[in-house]
């Protein structure tokens, strides 16, 4: 089922910090590797452009220190009052949420406008994920029950977890196949 989302190709391209870290990796391995032939084979000219090279050095270490500056910002902390909607469903997805106290409800509005809650939410449990994973608007609205902190997480950010962490990805896929079947018995109920 997740096979078919057309979610892969966009994570594929990944983020800026993925291609600015790939960049940072591939500037200093051009010094790296001029300076490895250029020292064992000792042409004079490779020497040189070697000696050239060495501001690539700088390059890369500027790049990786900007990725390590803005990842310090990976999850932000936000607070809700009690009653507040934190998104509508039909909203374009931009983050995903973990919930790190209260409680939060799942409502899912019908094709003939009729509104179920789905599902309670407490501290732990996340949401959010399915739209940016299937590159879709939100399929509920998320309402808080009681004050509620979050823990929010940009696309970019969930993307880069979800693509690099085999236990988090797995993680993620079950709890979205155990909702779209809650969604597809929701809609199905009269």
């Amino acid at each position: 089922m997740l096979g078919s989302w057309k979610a892969m190709p966009a994570i594929a391209r990944g983020d800026w910090r993925t291609k600015v870290l790939h960049l940072a990796q591939l500037c200093v391995g051009i010094v790296a590797l001029l300076g490895f032939f250029a020292f064992v084979l000792k042409w004079p000219l490779l020497i040189l452009a070697f000696a050239s090279a060495m501001g690539l050095l700088v390059v890369g270490t500027v790049l990786f220190a900007v990725v390590a500056l803005f990842a310090q910002r990976t999850l932000v902390e936000e607070e809700f009052g009690p009653g507040e909607t934190i998104f509508l469903q039909g909203d374009v997805g931009r983050h995903v949420y973990v919930i790190k106290s209260g409680n939060v409800e799942v409502v899912h509005t019908k094709p003939g406008g009729m509104s179920e809650v789905l599902k309670v939410l407490g501290p732990g449990d996340h949401f959010g994920e399915m739209a940016l994973l299937g590159r879709a608007p939100r399929n509920a609205t998320i309402r808080t029950t009681s004050p509620v902190r979050v823990f929010k997480m940009s696309a970019g950010n969930f993307a880069a977890l979800y693509t690099t962490l085999p236990g988090v990805r797995e993680q993620f896929s079950k709890v979205m196949e155990s909702r779209l079947e809650e969604i597809r018995r929701s809609e199905t109920r009269a």
